[in-house]
């Protein structure tokens, strides 16, 4: 007498793919946890420069033109996934305000020749960097900013500068939202080495 095998049996082989859709459907609503999240973190910042001479070693973005305020001591910046970088220059009266001491300096607020420089954690195919620049004002509790521009790069490859728009280019910040700025990065001092 001739024996079937153990998959020639249709009972057999409805059993293993009915046990196959009930483990796949057991499984897909936590597959995700067990396997882990897939989305990548987004980018940080890890390194920055501003700076009245070009910065030393190796960066992804470098920036070099009339972009650094005479007046400006320190700065606060911000990044966006969204490949947005926005740096706040920050004059001596601002940086008292906030309570960090700073030597007097002599100043006019004209524009002179600078360099932004920018590490990030990963490659980014997109950035534009945002650069604003503060007077303190008389009040003590306010903080004017005005836009000097945005500079752009794609794949890493800078494309130009984008003059903001007249209507559009300053801010008043109370020295409350300069302070939180401060806590999120920290204060960063320019160098004029």
């Amino acid at each position: 007498m001739h024996m079937k095998g153990p998959f020639r049996s249709r009972v057999v082989i409805l059993s293993l793919v009915a046990f196959t859709v009930v483990l796949v459907l057991s499984i897909a609503p936590w597959w995700k946890n067990l396997m882990g999240d897939v989305t990548p973190s987004p980018p940080n910042v890890t390194a920055i420069y501003l700076g009245s001479s070009s910065p030393d070693g190796k960066w992804q973005f470098t920036v070099g033109d009339r972009l650094l305020d005479d007046c400006s001591v320190a700065y606060v910046y911000n990044f966006t996934p969204t490949g947005v970088l926005t740096v706040y220059e920050i004059d001596a009266g601002t940086l008292r305000a906030l309570g960090f001491e700073t030597e007097n300096i002599t100043c006019n607020g004209d524009l002179g020749y600078g360099y932004i420089a920018v590490n990030f954690s990963q490659k980014l195919d997109a950035l534009s960097i945002v650069v604003w620049t503060s007077k303190s004002s008389s009040n003590g509790k306010d903080v004017y900013f005005v836009e000097l521009g945005s500079w752009r790069f794609v794949n890493g490859s800078y494309i130009g500068y984008i003059a903001p728009p007249m209507d559009k280019n300053y801010m008043l910040l109370n020295l409350n939202a300069v302070r939180k700025m401060v806590n999120e990065t920290g204060i960063h001092y320019v160098n004029r080495r």
